[in-house]
């Protein structure tokens, strides 16, 4: 299934044949499946060959799930040596609708504690917007989440959706080929001014991201170090991600993906307005 807003109708053509193809390689079935584990000399990276860096992004928002999907799992952030600094649940409610998706998350709720409530709303023109429901300060798409190293941006994986997209070289990625790219937020961010985009070759999955500055620095970097295919869907397991010289870094495992019926984040989330083209 691909995202009827958002991609536009080129995109959607461009992804459904590139997946067509895909499906019928050798490893690349429905189900769950890590990406890592799939032989790359039974894949081809022809596909990419003859698309510009706008169509291998669309192709690779197109690769996201579509509709309600929740993950659950846990978030831990240790000091380099090993020594864990935070550590608390975490939940994300999204309903993927191209580049007007939806999120919830639920932080921490352990011990009986009150979990702690963010809404997230993406709009085509204007990128993602969060509130709090407890009507607390909203926080910025790139502030860190309760002062660990992952941003609302790498939780929202938000830069699928980004415009302007230039090519920037190719390279290896855990012995998968990618394809360099970087884009630009839809509107202006805080201590971000693009981002850097690892997309896998043949799979249209970003494996890799940083956070640059205006100048061109690194502020955040994140790293996908699992990946697995659930219903026709590529879902990230497991990202790492590390704020630039804070000596630490933050993991995020999901120990469970699923597809409800109805999307957790509706009760709460604005809709949006209608499709996009």
């Amino acid at each position: 299934m691909f995202p009827e807003s958002g991609t536009g109708k080129h995109a959607q053509k461009v992804a459904a044949l590139l997946l067509a193809g895909l499906l019928l390689l050798p490893g690349v079935a429905s189900g769950q499946q890590s990406l890592f584990a799939l032989d790359p000399a039974a894949e081809s990276a022809e596909p990419v060959q003859n698309l510009s860096a706008a169509q291998i992004l669309e192709a690779c928002a197109a690769r996201m799930a579509f509709g309600p999907v929740r993950l659950a799992g846990n978030l831990n952030m240790r000091k380099r040596y090993g020594v864990s600094l935070r550590q608390f649940p975490f939940i994300a409610d999204a309903n993927f609708q191209g580049s007007a998706s939806t999120f919830r998350f639920t932080l921490g709720g352990e011990d009986g504690q009150a979990p702690r409530i963010y809404l997230a709303q993406r709009t085509p023109g204007g990128g993602l917007t969060l509130t709090r429901p407890d009507g607390g300060p909203a926080p910025a798409p790139t502030d860190a989440i309760e002062g660990t190293d992952l941003s609302w941006l790498d939780a929202s994986f938000d830069f699928v959706w980004w415009k302007n997209p230039v090519l920037r070289g190719t390279d290896r990625v855990k012995g998968r080929e990618c394809v360099i790219l970087e884009a630009e937020p839809p509107a202006p961010l805080p201590n971000c001014a693009r981002a850097r985009l690892w997309i896998d070759r043949s799979q249209f999955v970003i494996l890799q991201a940083e956070q640059l500055r205006a100048d061109g620095r690194a502020m955040r970097r994140l790293w996908i170090r699992s990946v697995q295919k659930v219903d026709d869907c590529w879902m990230p397991r497991d990202l790492e991600v590390e704020t630039v010289g804070s000596g630490h870094r933050t993991r995020l495992h999901f120990d469970d993906v699923s597809f409800p019926e109805a999307p957790a984040a509706a009760a709460n989330a604005v809709s949006p307005e209608g499709p996009q083209s």
